[in-house]
């Protein structure tokens, strides 16, 4: 693993998971409400410049172009607030492949905090795909 600090976002409409590389390490962040963009944007640059973040991964929902646009829309926006690099990762099935390992837990498929656990498996999953190809 790099020695950078990476922080991945995985964008939904309601919420925005979230996984940071740590110390050799893949941390999982807390889930923010997506719904605001603009709360949303202040709450990711504060983490950004708490956790001295050098390098920003958002999740790509390659196949989906009006996803796609939301996620490159939300770049720019970022982009024209901090100074490190982002870059894309693509995030087809992540979700799905967060929901199959969370089938074992014992969290309820409806409820909050299981939906708050798949958006940071898939932050976390975006994060090893492109740590893996780095």
């Amino acid at each position: 693993m790099t020695k950078e600090k990476l922080l991945a976002l995985d964008l939904g409409d309601k919420r925005i998971g979230m996984a940071m590389s740590e110390d050799q390490m893949i941390v999982l962040k807390e889930t923010i409400d997506g719904q605001n963009r603009t709360e949303a944007l202040q709450k990711i640059l504060e983490i950004i410049r708490n956790e001295s973040i050098d390098r920003l991964i958002l999740g790509l929902p390659k196949g989906n172009q009006k996803s796609e646009d939301v996620v490159r829309s939300f770049a720019i926006e970022l982009n024209k607030l901090i100074s490190i690099p982002i870059e894309f990762e693509d995030e087809t099935l992540t979700s799905k492949e967060a929901e199959r390992l969370l089938k074992e837990s014992k969290i309820n498929p409806r409820s909050k905090k299981y939906k708050q656990a798949v958006d940071k498996l898939s932050a976390k999953m975006i994060l090893e795909q492109y740590l893996k190809r780095q």
